[in-house]
């Protein structure tokens, strides 16, 4: 019997400063950047600056190795204070940011109103110095040790793509969610969300015919943009956009939620509530304390939930979009985006404003649970007001897609969950100018939606679906009878059907059934 070799743990001898970015979607006269500076722990090999990629801040080989429990541990850098330059396809800097301070975590954000022409760039982040005493003493104590000197050797610490649109582009942005959307994560079980943290990207699947679909989406309508958003925390980055290069996805944009800072807002947020005399002079004992215990609770919550923090980035990335960007958004049924994807569309439309959204929202219980807080619900309020100075009153959304799995309601109950959680008289089925999602199933449902409305072609589907062919799914793989029972059992709106039964006749005829 053939004894595997044993594995050896790297031997780290060194630290190197990293700024790990993703990339960013603006319009020509409004674009933002953003990332995190952390410190890597790197062995002697690693060293080696020239097998870095400084676009995905992984060494070389580190592609297939790389997990989200690799880089929980990672230490960040408070208070970097950094200079951005922004670097056209020819290789010349066209712009320079002033200096861009971090806050405590190593986050940093910068927008810019520089004019820039449509196209693809490549944002270069130099680290100058870090704004803390801290981190100037844990920096200074660290290079007196001998042999340590790595975490300074060069200032461009990381690179993003920057795609600016023009400002009368109008075509389809999409929008979509990760899990049980794009990926097959088990998220609904303990096992299943303790074994994601330790999958490289060659393990995390998606789900049958989706990266198909995404690619022919944006083949067939002149290079649509692509943005997601997840509520999985800040240290999935790496391995989730390594995860989309190797499932051949190209992405703009990838939005991860932040939980430490989450649970120390909450810890802050707690005690300024509890302690402010103002509280109790203005509100009563009564009133401060079911304000802490709101905060408590609908914060708690929002580690979990993803409703205050998905329609936070939806509204804030609409204000770098063109007014006329016409928005695709993908979700499915397993927590809230249904609801989410109702919600930013009234919101857009001025159906809901002023402080009766932030009343509502601050009000709203969606499932049980108090997600949203005042802080989150003013926040929300004001991006509101903000996108609707740019845009006006105008509703982005051209089509919502919600994919039903086992694990979420079924179709009637979700939209009980809608109608339940809105104001009453408030009926978005019956609302001119809201688009209420469809609900359908997977990579199939959504390319037939989109061949209806003349976003995609039929010949667009019959590749998903030969692409689906030997995929495995819900325990098994996909065969000819097992694809065509998901290909039979779709749904879809009245108006799709007479196309589905055409998509079924011609699937039936290239499988020999």
């Amino acid at each position: 019997m053939t004894e595997e070799p044993e594995r050896k743990l790297p031997r780290y001898t060194d630290k190197r400063r990293a700024a790990i970015c993703g990339g960013t979607l603006g319009r020509e006269n409004r674009y933002y950047i953003r990332g995190q500076v952390l410190d890597l722990s790197i062995t002697e090999e690693m060293k080696d600056s020239s097998r870095w990629n400084l676009l995905t801040g992984l060494f070389e080989g580190q592609e297939k190795e790389i997990t989200p429990f690799l880089d929980y541990g990672l230490e960040s850098v408070r208070k970097p204070i950094l200079l951005a330059e922004i670097v056209d396809e020819s290789g010349i800097v066209v712009h320079r940011s002033p200096e861009i301070r971090g806050d405590e975590s190593g986050f940093f954000f910068h927008e810019f109103t520089f004019p820039l022409a449509p196209g693809n760039y490549v944002f270069h982040i130099h680290f100058l110095k870090p704004d803390s005493y801290r981190q100037f003493g844990k920096d200074l104590a660290y290079l007196n040790i001998p042999g340590k000197h790595e975490i300074v050797a060069q200032s461009l610490i990381g690179k993003g793509a920057l795609r600016i649109l023009p400002e009368d582009y109008s075509g389809l942005v999409t929008t979509s969610d990760i899990d049980q959307t794009y990926l097959a994560t088990d998220i609904h079980s303990n096992k299943g969300k303790i074994s994601t943290l330790f999958e490289t990207p060659e393990q995390k699947l998606p789900l049958p015919g989706m990266p198909t679909f995404l690619n022919e989406l944006r083949e067939s309508t002149n290079d649509t943009p692509l943005c997601f958003i997840s509520a999985s925390p800040h240290f999935f980055r790496r391995t989730l956009l390594q995860t989309f290069r190797s499932q051949g996805i190209k992405t703009e944009s990838l939005h991860l939620k932040y939980l430490e800072g989450t649970i120390k807002g909450m810890v802050d947020k707690f005690w300024d509530s509890l302690s402010h005399p103002t509280r109790f002079l203005t509100d009563g004992v009564w009133g401060a304390l079911e304000r802490v215990r709101k905060f408590a609770g609908s914060s708690f919550q929002s580690l979990f939930d993803q409703l205050a923090y998905k329609l936070t980035i939806l509204l804030r990335d609409r204000i770098y979009l063109p007014k006329d960007a016409k928005e695709l958004l993908l979700g499915d049924n397993t927590e809230s985006d249904y609801l989410i994807f109702t919600l930013y569309q009234m919101i857009l439309s001025g159906v809901l404003e002023g402080k009766d959204l932030e009343d509502f929202l601050y009000r709203l219980n969606f499932l049980g649970r108090d997600a949203i807080t005042r802080d989150n619900a003013k926040l929300i309020r004001e991006l509101a007001e903000e996108n609707r100075r740019i845009h006006g009153d105008l509703n982005p959304v051209e089509l919502v897609l919600i994919n039903k799995t086992e694990l979420g309601p079924p179709s009637d109950e979700m939209r009980w969950n809608v109608q339940s959680a809105l104001p009453t008289g408030i009926d978005p089925w019956k609302m001119k100018g809201i688009k209420p999602y469809i609900p359908t199933d997977g990579a199939l449902g959504f390319s037939l939606i989109l061949v209806y409305y003349g976003i995609l072609d039929l010949s667009s589907v019959i590749k998903i679906a030969g692409e689906m062919a030997g995929e495995w799914f819900e325990d098994k793989v996909i065969d000819s009878k097992a694809l065509l029972e998901l290909a039979q059992k779709i749904e879809l709106p009245e108006e799709v059907k007479e196309l589905h039964r055409r998509f079924l006749e011609t699937l039936k005829q290239a499988l020999g059934t």
